[in-house]
Order: structure tokens, then sequence, then C-alpha cells
């Protein structure tokens, strides 16, 4: 399912205005590729293929850092946002579904940031994407993503009701719960002239699975389990929020 269309222009303001620090964020991403990929580190820059890649923030900063990223992204609006937004050659971009495309080629890492495989809405799309991650790795390097936890999501749909004002525009966020499903609803008011709003809606729909049956379902896969950390709080429990995962091929 295509997401986050409409609201692609408000993406990025809005995730660094409460959530996560860009600075941090990639520093702690560096630091996960350089604990846990071979080690002495080859020459040049390490591959990496970054499936939902969003706008290219994290790309655009990894690539200042000497690695070399390959752009995925379902969106298209994303994708045109990121290449306009990047001084790259744009053949490093492309638009197409992680669970099935196919490049003809393996890097060193495959990245999937922002709990993005949350965005895939069954379990069979979930294992659909490990197996695709393994086929674009070179052996011995590692498959990098993260989750919101079923915990995290349980105490967002608890009471959520966000709002962001950005120029002239207010933007509410919302988020239900429905069957197994996380559903975020997104409201844009949209200020088209002297007060005169528009409101646009999209809803998001995610997913979440217990971190014991993604482990099982990675070595099933053909990975090795090398490292699990909460983003905020070091070590995993059963109150973690957002959990990354860091695979070996």
């Amino acid at each position: 399912m295509k997401t986050y269309n409409k609201f692609v222009d408000y993406y990025d303001e809005i995730i660094r205005w409460e959530w996560y620090s860009l600075d941090d964020e990639v520093f702690f991403i560096n630091e996960l590729i350089e604990n846990n990929t071979p080690h002495p580190p080859l020459k040049g820059a390490i591959s990496i293929l970054e499936f939902a890649c969003g706008t290219g923030t994290i790309a655009r900063e990894l690539e200042k850092k000497w690695y070399w990223v390959f752009w995925v992204d379902l969106s298209e609006q994303m994708i045109k946002k990121a290449v306009g937004a990047s001084p790259i050659e744009n053949n490093k971009f492309i638009v197409w579904d992680m669970t099935s495309i196919d490049l003809e080629k393996q890097f060193d890492v495959v990245l999937c940031n922002y709990n993005s495989v949350c965005h895939l809405n069954s379990w069979e799309d979930w294992k659909k994407f490990f197996k695709n991650s393994y086929k674009h790795l070179k052996s011995g390097w590692i498959l990098i993503f993260d989750i919101l936890t079923i915990f995290e999501f349980e105490n967002i749909t608890r009471d959520f009701r966000w709002f962001f004002n950005i120029n002239w525009d207010t933007i509410c966020l919302e988020m239900f719960k429905k069957e197994q499903y996380y559903k975020w609803l997104i409201k844009m008011f949209i200020n088209k002239w002297k007060n005169n709003f528009k409101l646009i809606e999209e809803e998001i729909k995610e997913i979440s699975f217990p971190i014991s049956e993604i482990k099982e379902e990675l070595e099933k896969t053909g990975f090795k389990i090398k490292h699990l950390e909460d983003f905020h709080f070091g070590e995993v429990n059963n109150e973690s929020e957002r959990v990354y995962f860091v695979v070996e091929k």
C-alpha cells in the first residue's frame, strides 16, 4: 500500500519535531554498521541499499560519511522530493516495493529505518521482506531494520492526539486500533487564503509482531541474529518501544 502521498510535504518536519534528533539517529545507525560489519574495514565506501528511504534524510547524511547508498521507496512523491533535495546522481533512486524488487546486485548493508517494515500489513509480507533483503546482501554482511513494538503501539493508541502548526497549516495526528492493525489518521488543515481552510485526510495502517517471532523467522530465512537494541534505552525488554535488529547473512 502506498502511504504518505499527501503528507509528504510535512513528513520531515514533523518527524524531527518531537521524535528523533537527526544527528543522534545517524550516529546510532553508523555505530550499528561499524560495530557489526566485517573487520578490518574495507577500503572505500560501504554500499547500502536503503528500503523505504522516504525523502532521503538518513541516506543523505550517510553519503556524507562516505557510504554509497541506493535509495528505494514505494511512494513516488517521496522519491521525487528525495531527488529534488539531493545533489547526487538520479540513477540511484527507484520507486518500488521492498518485498519484490530485484536489483540483480548485492550490497554490504540493507537498511530499513523509521519502523517502515510495520507498514507491511501482513506477516507474509514481512517474510517476503526478510527474504528479499537476504537476496540483496553479500555473504557475511548485515540487514538493519527497526520496529515499533506492540507495547509501544498499544501505548500510543490509548491516548494520542498531536497538533502541529507548520507555516499557516495545521496537522493533526491520531492513532486508533482496529483488529490487529494500528491506524494513523492524519488530518491536514491547509490554509488556502485568509483562514479559509481545506481539510485533507490520509490514513496510514501499521502492524507489529512479537520480537521472538521476528527472530525465529529471520533465522528460518538464513540470518544470524547479531544484535538487538532499544533505540532509547539500549537493552531490549518487555517495555521496549523502538527496537533495532541487526542480522547477518
